[in-house]
């Protein structure tokens, strides 16, 4: 699996006297694995990334943090309920929160990532799953349990959406090792989509996607038509957004005091995807073998490259309409 992905530029050089151009040497720019924008080098883009679970709920609302990340996986929890793991790389967060728990579906990703994670508790069962898996090295746990000077409660908004940390707290404690950052698949879009102004994704709580041609991004709205925006930098506009559809299944024993289960959701094999990007919307399928990065492609089998900037992706139930 590739480490980065290159864009390659080349050129051809006239001669002074205005013989037979000469082809100048290929330059290779590195770009961030997660986000597709120019790094500074090969070196940078090995920072390991920082993933926060944030609350998605509308008592968490305007969150913190979601303006500077990479990537944002939207991930169903329980009770038609979401949660948002913003994911870090390219930019470190200032402040980022309302942070909250872990859940089991987390192990789908973060091994990938080799990330940081930081979140507030899990229930019992999680949290040892969590700890158990970060023994492996794959990803580094930081819970406010274990590292409460790595987190703040603020006075601005009651308990359990107190909850903030920032990307040098995180790093203060997680290190600054290097890693391999498996890279999502950016450039030019494919033919095969169809002109899509609007989506709306029917989940818990419906998300419409409106695209901005002039931003060359989507506004993002909740079902009262209210923009997700960041508490600091104001509206958050991805540059994609991306529907994985899967099994997603309860896990026994873990309702909540409503009686609501926990769920978990298949995150190999393949399945049908929606991409929006560039205003067009571009029906394929994904697939994906044991820990690495998700991979797109069309009926044809032609790769569904993302455009370079954030990428909001959700995982879904197989049964989520997307109209």
């Amino acid at each position: 699996m590739a480490l980065l992905c290159a864009l390659t530029l080349t050129a051809s050089c006239g001669s002074p006297g205005g013989g037979v151009g000469l082809p100048a040497p290929t330059v290779s720019a590195t770009v961030w694995p997660l986000r597709g924008t120019p790094a500074q080098d090969g070196e940078a883009v090995r920072k390991r990334p920082i993933v926060v679970k944030v609350a998605a709920d509308p008592s968490a609302r305007p969150q913190s943090g979601l303006a500077d990340a990479d990537l944002v996986i939207e991930i169903p929890v329980e009770g038609g309920l979401t949660r948002l793991s913003v994911v870090f790389q390219s930019k470190d967060p200032q402040k980022v929160g309302p942070v909250r728990s872990a859940r089991q579906s987390d192990l789908q990703y973060l091994p990938t990532l080799h990330a940081i994670v930081a979140h507030v508790g899990a229930s019992e069962q999680v949290t040892k799953l969590v700890r158990d898996a970060a023994k492996s090295g794959d990803f580094v746990d930081v819970d406010e349990f274990q590292h409460g000077d790595a987190f703040e409660r603020t006075s601005d908004k009651p308990a359990p959406y107190n909850a903030y940390t920032t990307g040098a707290k995180i790093r203060q404690v997680a290190g600054d090792d290097k890693v391999s950052v498996p890279a999502l698949k950016f450039g030019d879009a494919p033919a095969s989509g169809s002109e899509a102004q609007t989506a709306t994704i029917a989940m818990g709580e419906s998300i419409k996607y409106e695209y901005d041609g002039a931003k060359s991004a989507y506004h993002r709205l909740y079902a009262g038509g209210a923009k997700t925006t960041d508490a600091s930098a104001g509206e958050v506009l991805p540059e994609n957004v991306v529907v994985i559809k899967t099994d997603v299944n309860e896990i026994p024993g873990t309702a909540d005091a409503a009686g609501a289960p926990s769920v978990d959701f298949r995150s190999t094999g393949s399945g049908d995807v929606v991409i929006l990007r560039d205003g067009k919307r571009f029906e394929g399928t994904w697939s994906r073998q044991g820990s690495e990065m998700y991979s797109f492609k069309d009926a044809s089998g032609a790769p569904l490259l993302l455009r370079p900037g954030l990428t909001w992706m959700h995982i879904v139930s197989t049964t989520t309409d997307v109209r």
